[in-house]
């Protein structure tokens, strides 16, 4: 047999000609690489490509939002929004210091009330359709037998698993569930017992709120005050709205006579041809004139300004008897909100005539004003009947405040578990913590989402009810679906992260240092503490990093869990800020994207925050990078 067979000969043959099985290998896994870096190449550009286009069309909706006089109107309107939430906060305060005072008999007739509801929704299916039958010109007596059978049938089923009424006493309880136990089908009214307390909780009300007569005075007072602004808001805001939606039209006769004109550029048949360039031709001979609509409006400055100081007399007026002496503590709560935003709203109403004076229609809008009202903006509305307003910051101020609950929690839980499991756990307890910290990567995040909502937040809220916790800020908790809720969540999330990498980084230091500190004579504390840890900071730091992106890129829990309220919390609040419903940039772009006409200004919105989304999350990587290529060093 020959010693050269075909396969040998070929081998060198190919390695003759630069071929190996080794190259082809490497060049496999490169153009892999490569593959990943033009797939991350090409996101960045179409990110770029449909966000950027957001600034000039949001250019041209502010450019509209003033040359028509919205602008103009939102001077008077926002000062009647300030005064209208002033209002509501007074009304507020007001029956919660009676409900506070009538809090038994209040808690009494709520909870009887709840039972009855209970029952009435358990066997609401069978009543309506008894009372449908009923009223039917020929009932058949077969059906109505049938459904009151069903409905006897119900009624013990709908008597177990009431709800718990601690402020009514057993008799009470067995009293009323009796009366809906003999209750027929068709009798409507609510036990006897039921009818009584409410009738007391009624009584005792009128009873605390006739020393609350003076108040109750001054409240109305307040709230006409603004009657005159409110009809004045009404009446040119319709005006400016008309003229916006003339301008919109506009617009779009012109974005619709471009088009018609690029058909007819590119249409090969002449009859067709002409008949476009007519089409566009008609677009263009139907002007709107917005300047007139504008000038119309401006006509009511003079009175606006004088509907302005009419309203900051009353409240001058009225403001040194608003000092109610109320006893109960939300009352007092919401009496401390409103003293500190009556200035705020004197300060605005004094204000407010020399900028409808100054106000100009005719000021261009630039590119950097659209920038800026993105970068600065506090409101994020879309849809609305009156004006879209795009600002990032309620979102952004809801994603980092998120991500601070949530990393104070996995800091130093993650941390701390790592540097326990790596330094004193046994072989055995390694063996238990290492997978099952691991295991919660595992768990799918609309998981967590809905524990949020049924469990977590509601033990909350619970926990934060209890009466000797009324004094923390922020407790009782008003949502159960809010920003500490939220990162709580998160930071389960984020403590696997956090842990596997900062194990890692302490894992990493060279044994020579724990070796020679406890030659030394240091104890195993001392040796972890002051040798192990400042060896490994560089690497944990990083650790953190990533779990700050892991947190900030998160999208499905804190849609569901973190109340979903585009604004700023209250500041003012300290603490209790955490405990208000917040959005994310993430939420915002989950929740609207697939709502919204592709390629118009709310669409590439939100590209525009993905883009924003995307540069904090690459910043945060490549700092953590950074540390890590430090600690390597």
């Amino acid at each position: 047999m020959s010693d050269n067979s075909p396969t040998e000969s070929s081998t060198p043959s190919l390695q003759r000609r630069g071929f190996s099985y080794d190259r082809l290998i490497r060049y496999f896994f490169a153009s892999n690489a490569g593959l990943t870096i033009v797939i991350l190449l090409l996101i960045i550009a179409f990110l770029l490509k449909e966000g950027l286009g957001f600034f000039p069309g949001y250019r041209r909706e502010l450019e509209i939002y003033r040359v028509t006089g919205m602008e103009f109107v939102d001077i008077s309107r926002q000062n009647l929004t300030s005064h209208e939430q002033l209002t509501s906060l007074l009304n507020r305060a007001y029956f919660a210091e009676i409900n506070g005072q009538a809090k038994r008999e209040l808690d009494r007739s709520t909870e009887a009330a709840a039972l009855v509801s209970e029952v009435d929704d358990f066997t609401a299916a069978a009543r309506d359709a008894y009372f449908e039958t009923t009223e039917e010109e020929n009932p058949q007596p077969e059906a109505i037998a049938r459904l009151q059978a069903e409905y006897a049938a119900l009624l013990p089923l709908a008597l177990k698993n009431l709800p718990e009424t601690p402020s009514l006493t057993a008799a009470e309880r067995q009293q009323i569930l009796d009366a809906l136990a003999q209750r027929p089908i068709d009798d409507e009214d609510a036990p006897e017992l039921v009818e009584t307390l409410a009738s007391e909780y009624a009584a005792i009300r009128q009873k605390f709120a006739e020393p609350l007569a003076p108040v109750r005075a001054q409240i109305d007072a307040f709230e006409a005050a603004g009657s005159e602004l409110s009809g004045l808001v009404s009446e040119i805001g319709a005006a400016a709205k008309k003229a916006k939606e003339d301008l919109s039209r506009a617009d779009g006769m012109a974005r619709d006579r471009k088009t018609l004109l690029e058909a007819a550029e590119a249409a090969s048949d002449p009859g067709e041809r002409e008949r476009l360039q007519a089409e566009a031709a008609r677009l263009e001979a139907e002007k709107i004139d917005t300047k007139a609509a504008l000038a119309t409006l401006l006509t009511q400055r003079e009175r606006c300004t004088t509907t302005h100081q009419s309203l900051l007399e009353k409240v001058q007026a009225l403001a040194p008897q608003m000092t109610f002496a109320f006893t109960q503590p939300e009352s007092q709560q919401l009496t401390r909100a409103v003293n500190a935003a009556l200035p705020v709203f004197l300060a605005d109403l004094q204000a407010a005539p020399e900028k409808i004076k100054g106000w100009n229609g005719e000021k261009p809008v630039s590119l950097g004003t659209a920038i800026s009202s993105f970068l600065t903006g506090k409101n994020w509305i879309t849809g609305g009947e009156w004006q879209d307003f795009y600002g990032i910051l309620p979102l952004l101020t809801g994603s980092l405040m998120i991500a601070l609950v949530a990393l104070t929690i996995a800091i130093p839980v993650g941390i701390g578990a790592a540097i326990y499991t790596n330094q004193f756990a046994s072989p055995r307890e390694q063996k238990v913590i290492k997978p099952v910290i691991e295991f919660i990567q595992a768990i799918p995040s609309v998981v967590l989402g809905f524990i949020g909502i049924f469990i977590l937040g509601e033990a909350l809220r619970d926990f934060s009810s209890h009466p000797s916790l009324s004094w923390f800020p922020g407790f009782p908790m008003d949502e159960r679906l809010n920003i500490f809720t939220a990162g709580c969540l998160l930071a389960l999330m984020s403590i696997p992260t956090i842990f596997s990498l900062a194990e890692d980084a302490i894992n990493n230091v060279p044994a020579a240092y724990s070796e020679a500190s406890e030659a030394l004579g240091a104890s195993k504390i001392q040796t972890t503490f002051r040798v192990v840890v400042p060896a490994a900071f560089s690497g944990i730091l990083a650790a953190i990093l990533l779990g700050f992106g892991r947190v900030i890129g998160e999208t499905m829990v804190v849609l569901l869990v973190a109340g979903n309220r585009i604004k700023i919390p209250d500041f003012s609040a300290g603490i209790g800020a955490f405990f208000q419903p917040a959005h994310t940039m993430t939420g915002i772009i989950a929740q609207e994207l697939g709502e919204v006409p592709v390629g118009s200004v709310h669409y590439r919105a939100l590209f525009v925050v993905g883009i924003l989304l995307f540069a904090i999350v690459l910043g945060i990587n490549a700092t953590a990078h950074h540390f890590t290529r430090n600690m390597k060093h």
